[in-house]
């Protein structure tokens, strides 16, 4: 019987060993992986916003390149393409600091083609809808429409309209 308190004295020191590092769990929490969780929840969103703003700019040129294949002439698909990037963007999330869009109409002829790139240059802190990140990121988008074969051009000393008699 003399053997029993030395038991109960063990098992009470091994319990209060272990209910002094109650807490413990919760303040690593809090104190570590709460910010990581944060860090990765924000990556993941801005990650998310640079996905969907290449998806409106590739939409913007996709665009820009059909608006300007239906065009008569060179200098007209040149105003048609910047009109239909910048009305394009105007209703998606991506919001242009700087936009270039750029004609190539080398290929200006009947059953040729135009081909459009809109680069656009995007505030970081806007692409991740926070203010504290500082910098710019600039992402281009090529797309290429065939001019239809069987309508009329103007191969550019001509002017915007289609010669007399020409089918519209």
């Amino acid at each position: 019987m003399s053997n029993r308190p030395t038991t109960v004295r063990r098992r009470r020191s091994l319990a209060s060993a272990v209910r002094g590092d109650r807490g413990a769990w919760s303040v690593e929490v809090a104190g570590f992986f709460l910010p990581c969780m944060l860090l990765a929840i924000v990556v993941v969103a801005a990650a998310f916003q640079l996905a969907i703003s290449r998806l409106d700019l590739e939409s913007a040129s996709a665009a820009a390149a059909r608006a300007a294949s239906l065009q008569r002439s060179s200098t007209a698909a040149t105003a048609a393409a910047r009109q239909a990037a910048e009305n394009d963007l105007a209703g998606r999330s991506i919001t242009c600091a700087r936009l270039v869009v750029a004609v190539d109409t080398s290929r200006w002829q009947r059953g040729g083609s135009v081909t459009v790139t809109v680069t656009c240059t995007v505030n970081l802190s806007t692409l991740a809808m926070m203010n504290a990140i500082p910098g710019q990121m600039t992402a281009s988008s090529t797309s290429t429409a065939p001019i239809d074969t069987y309508r009329s051009v103007a191969l550019g000393a001509v002017g915007d309209r289609p010669a007399a008699g020409a089918p519209a």
